[in-house]
C-alpha cells in the first residue's frame, strides 16, 4: 500500500473527528461514484448531509445511505432545471450549508465519436456546458445565502485536468491515452474559469471557492473505458480521492480561493 494512501485513510479519521456535528454539506450528484462516496464520508464523519439527485424517485444509493445514518437526507436537484433547484432551495431556506459541494456533471467516455473533431454533436455540447458549468453556477447562485448563513462558507466546484488549458498544450503533462473530448474539456474549462471569477464576487462575504481536480478516479461508470497502462498507473481509488478532497476542502480559505488544486494538493496550472 502507497504511503499516499495511508496517509489519505488516516485524513479519513482526522478530518471526521475534527468536524463538528452541526456542520451541513450538500451535494449535487450524490447517488453515485465521487458523489456517493462524499455523502458516505461525510455522513460518517457526523456531519448533516443533503445527498441530491436529479431522478423522480430517490435512488437505492441514496435510500440505503439514509437508512444507515440519521443525519442523511435525500433531496431532489437537477442542476440543468431552474424549478428543481429552485424548489429545493425554498424548502431549505434559512439551513445554513457550510460546504456547497457541485459535484454533478457527465464526461462521455474516451472514443464517443461526438467529442470527436471531424464528427462533433453540436447539440451535444449544449448539454455538457449545462450540466459541467453553468449548472453548478445556477446551484451555487440559488444557495448562496445559506452559505452566507454557515459558519464555514465554502463553494466547491469538482473539475478536472481536462479544463487546464496549460496541462491540454503542454506535452507530458496529460497522461497517454486521455485523448481529447471536446465537449468535456471545453465545459470544465469553462467551470473553472467561472468559478474564479466567482471567487471574486463573493470574497466580501467571507465566501471561500474550491476548485479541485478528483484525479482520474475509478468509480462504476468509468469502469468499461479502455485505459493504458499509464492512466491505470495515475488512477485513484474513490475513497482515496475523496477523503484527501476533504482534507482540502477542510483548510479552505480566502487566501486560496479560487485557485485551482489537484486532490494531492499540489496546484494545477491554469
Amino acid at each position: 500500500m502507497s504511503t499516499f494512501r495511508l496517509l489519505v485513510i488516516a485524513l479519513v479519521f482526522t478530518v471526521g473527528l475534527s468536524t463538528a456535528s452541526a456542520d451541513t454539506v450538500l451535494i449535487t450528484g450524490a447517488n453515485s461514484g465521487i458523489g456517493l462516496e462524499f455523502a458516505k464520508q461525510y455522513a460518517a464523519a457526523g456531519w448533516e448531509v443533503i445527498a441530491t439527485h436529479r431522478r423522480r424517485l430517490a435512488p437505492d444509493s441514496l435510500t440505503k445511505l439514509a437508512r444507515q445514518y440519521d443525519n442523511v437526507s435525500v433531496e431532489t436537484i437537477d442542476v440543468t432545471d431552474p424549478e428543481s433547484i429552485a424548489a429545493t432551495a425554498a424548502k431549505l431556506a434559512g439551513t445554513p450549508i457550510d460546504v456547497l459541494v457541485n459535484n454533478a456533471g457527465i464526461v462521455g467516455t474516451f472514443e464517443d465519436p461526438r467529442q470527436k473533431f471531424g464528427s462533433l454533436d453540436y447539440d451535444l455540447a449544449q448539454q455538457f456546458v449545462a450540466v459541467n458549468s453553468t449548472g453548478p453556477l445556477r446551484v451555487s447562485e440559488a444557495f448562496y445565502e445559506n452559505v452566507v448563513a454557515s459558519q464555514q462558507k465554502k463553494i466547491v466546484a469538482i473539475s478536472s485536468l481536462a479544463g487546464s488549458l496549460a496541462v491540454n498544450s503542454r506535452k507530458g503533462l496529460m497522461p497517454k491515452g486521455m485523448t481529447t473530448r471536446y465537449w468535456y474539456n471545453m465545459s470544465k474549462a469553462a467551470l473553472n474559469l467561472t468559478f474564479t471569477a466567482l471567487a471574486k464576487d463573493v470574497a466580501a462575504d467571507g465566501v471561500s471557492v474550491g476548485i479541485y481536480h478528483p484525479g482520474l478516479v475509478r468509480v462504476e461508470r468509468n469502469a468499461s473505458y479502455r485505459t493504458t497502462d499509464e492512466m491505470k498507473a495515475v488512477s485513484v481509488d474513490v475513497d482515496v480521492s475523496v477523503a484527501a478532497l476533504r482534507q482540502l476542502i477542510q483548510e479552505l480559505t480566502p487566501e486560496v480561493s479560487g485557485r485551482f488544486f489537484s486532490y494531492t494538493g499540489t496546484e494545477v496550472p491554469w
